[in-house]
């Protein structure tokens, strides 16, 4: 049985959320400049940058798992960029990704 669900996260920077899943072959509804809707089975995932939130089906754990995971990633190496600094990635065996700042 499905449910939905809906829990905290902060966007900061929007257009790294439009990029993150884009990177992960996902289409999206731009309903307003803090909104976005992934078009997703029984329930939408919406990713609410107003409210600090993502609402979706119980079902799609994994995926906004995954969302969240490369939005985070993808905000850290950017603001490590900006900030002059060098990054070095490293993705363990078991799929945890490290990622060591530079300065």
């Amino acid at each position: 049985m499905s449910r939905g669900i809906k829990v905290q996260f902060e966007v900061r920077d929007m257009l790294i959320m439009k990029d993150a899943l884009k990177e992960l072959g996902y289409d999206f509804i731009e309903q307003n400049p803090e909104l976005l809707i992934i078009k997703k089975g029984y329930q939408d995932i919406q990713i609410d940058a107003k409210q600090s939130s993502i609402t979706y089906d119980n079902s799609d754990t994994k995926t906004v798992n995954k969302i969240k995971q490369t939005y985070t990633l993808n905000f850290y190496k950017d603001r490590a960029i900006k900030e002059g600094n060098q990054l070095r990635e490293e993705v363990r065996e078991n799929g945890e990704i490290v990622l060591r700042i530079l300065r």
